[in-house]
């Protein structure tokens, strides 16, 4: 084998063990809630926040779910109460922006856990940064919210203003370990292969 095939041959090897690429988003939604309880624990005036960890690959542009930009419905989310703790949202819910310039979490279209209203929602795609940004309480409070802590009841606090965030992840995903392991085997075989070609082992062409 000549030293720029085996070279080609070593760098298909290499690159076939790199992982492919993923396009993560994460959305967020905080609002102060004047009083609350999850489970048995009761709070007062602390800052409550949603986070859906999604694809950006999986949000279409006008959703069968409801017609609008909106993340894939799915079990997992998490509901933070500060000074209380994190929680699992106990079955599936949503983070979307409909036609109406509202952005927040549900879990129907039509329900909404948090939101907030303006007009410059109308554009975005929920596919891109956006935020933090604060504007107009959409909804008042929920009511018994199934979550791993317990039955989630809040109120929220009409005088302050809820803030939206979405923050697109990493575009380079840590390779799986069987992935890194070719990657490397790949790179370190090239390493020795223009090693030995400089020193004249392998014939030049």
């Amino acid at each position: 084998m000549t030293a720029s095939r085996m070279i080609q041959f070593i760098l298909v090897g290499a690159l076939a063990g790199l992982p492919a690429m993923a396009g993560p988003i994460t959305f967020t939604i905080s609002q102060m809630a004047v009083s609350g309880s999850v489970g048995t624990t009761t709070f007062t005036n602390e800052l409550v926040t949603f986070q859906q960890v999604t694809d950006i690959g999986d949000i279409p542009s006008a959703s069968a779910i409801c017609g609008y930009p909106c993340a894939p419905q799915q079990d997992g989310n998490s509901v933070t109460i500060n000074g209380v703790g994190t929680f699992t949202l106990i079955g599936e819910s949503y983070f979307f922006d409909n036609a109406i310039n509202v952005i927040g979490i549900t879990y129907a279209a039509g329900a909404t856990y948090l939101g907030e209203e303006d007009t410059s929602l109308a554009s975005y795609t929920m596919t891109s940064n956006f935020g933090p940004t604060s504007f107009g309480l959409f909804s008042t409070g929920v009511s018994g919210v199934a979550t791993s802590g317990g039955a989630l009841t809040l109120t929220w606090n009409v005088d302050t203003e809820p803030t939206f965030q979405a923050v697109v992840g990493s575009q380079s995903p840590t390779p799986e370990p069987s992935s890194f392991g070719f990657t490397l085997l790949g790179i370190g075989a090239l390493a020795i292969a223009w090693r030995k070609w400089f020193r004249g082992v392998l014939p030049i062409l």
